[in-house]
């Protein structure tokens, strides 16, 4: 099973060019990537069966376009509170402001925090913005751990970390970290919090976890692009894992649930396929507010578990189903769960719950 589906995304990845697909790409230097967005086919609907979160912060970070921005604008419409964790950008002040103007009345306006993902210092400054300004005292409900970059060079991060690695995986474990306090606050008062992790398909399978992709030896890996993505999605995995595991240890009300969006029409999709010199697949695939919904049903909907995964069926692509985090899905067990923990707090300091 784990194998048809790294199949399925390597052959979707590498399909050959159709010329109905629309044709502006953008490149890894940071160029602006627009593409025009079709309707979801299964997303309306979902949308107006979620339940309000008026009263609830919500924190997400890289929802200046793709999955992130249909996020935060789904729950800025269902009345939460957001804060938008982006680097600096024109693309972020303007999503902001498009997201604010569908924030219903009554609703505090998103608030756009600076953040950069590979800046270890950037991510902490951030937090105590959150920190200092969510509501109920710094209350936080659902920290979605969202951005994510694929296909990357192999440079370093400002902390001189693989930047698919920094951006992926360890500033959102120090994310978190930071946050767990805020998180705690909200659970406390409301009965729980979340942590949802964006993870891929292009985490489940071989290879196994190879721990030098989490050293700091960022721009001298030398590996091929897709191997430094696929541990870093699977590392989200691990982490979601480990983490449930310490919060469950400890009868805490937070849970933390990771989410994967199958294979849809976003930027980064466009980003893939430019860098494989291929055409583009938009009007082949679900579109961005489809790919969206395990996310959305993550953070949104009751009766979620710690601990689980969620992701669109393979076969059906019309509804998300839950999966276990474990072989052989996810290549994960009691020494690579601590094998990462370690690595993440070397990084980024002890994390301790």
């Amino acid at each position: 099973f784990c194998l048809f589906q790294s199949i399925k995304y390597l052959l979707i990845f590498s399909m050959p060019f159709s010329s109905s697909l629309a044709t502006d790409a953008g490149s890894s230097s940071g160029r602006s990537i627009n593409i025009e967005q079709r309707p979801g086919e299964f997303y309306p609907s979902f949308f107006e069966n979620l339940p309000s979160l008026k009263g609830k912060t919500v924190v997400i970070t890289g929802s200046s376009r793709g999955l992130g921005y249909v996020t935060a604008l789904s729950v800025a419409k269902k009345g939460a509170t957001v804060f938008l964790l982006n680097r600096k950008s024109e693309r972020a002040e303007e999503s902001a402001a498009a997201i604010a103007a569908a924030t219903p009345e009554g609703t505090p306006s998103p608030r756009q925090i600076e953040c950069d993902l590979l800046d270890f210092a950037s991510v902490r400054t951030a937090a105590k913005l959150v920190k200092d300004s969510a509501p109920d005292g710094g209350a936080v409900d659902v920290l979605c751990c969202n951005a994510g970059i694929m296909l990357q060079p192999d440079e370093a991060s400002a902390d001189g970390y693989d930047i698919t690695a920094s951006t992926n995986m360890l500033s959102h474990f120090l994310l978190t970290k930071e946050l767990m306090p805020s998180l705690e606050k909200a659970a406390a008062v409301r009965g729980e919090a979340r942590i949802v992790t964006m993870s891929s398909g292009s985490g489940f399978g071989k290879p196994s976890f190879n721990a030098k992709f989490f050293e700091r030896n960022g721009g001298r890996l030398g590996d091929s692009s897709y191997e430094r993505y696929h541990q870093s999605k699977l590392a989200n995995l691990v982490f979601t894992k480990a983490l449930d595991d310490k919060l469950r240890a400890k009868n805490s009300n937070v849970i933390a649930v990771a989410c994967h969006p199958g294979v849809c029409a976003t930027d980064m999709l466009v980003h893939v396929r430019t860098t494989m010199k291929k055409g583009l697949l938009l009007d082949s695939v679900p579109t961005a507010e489809d790919g969206s919904i395990a996310q959305l049903k993550c953070i949104c909907e009751s009766g979620i578990k710690s601990g689980d995964l969620w992701g669109p069926d393979f076969e059906s692509q019309n509804e998300v189903v839950r999966n276990d985090i474990s072989p052989p899905l996810v290549l994960v067990d009691e020494n690579v769960k601590t094998t990462l923990w370690k690595l993440c707090e070397k990084a980024t300091g002890v994390f301790e719950l």
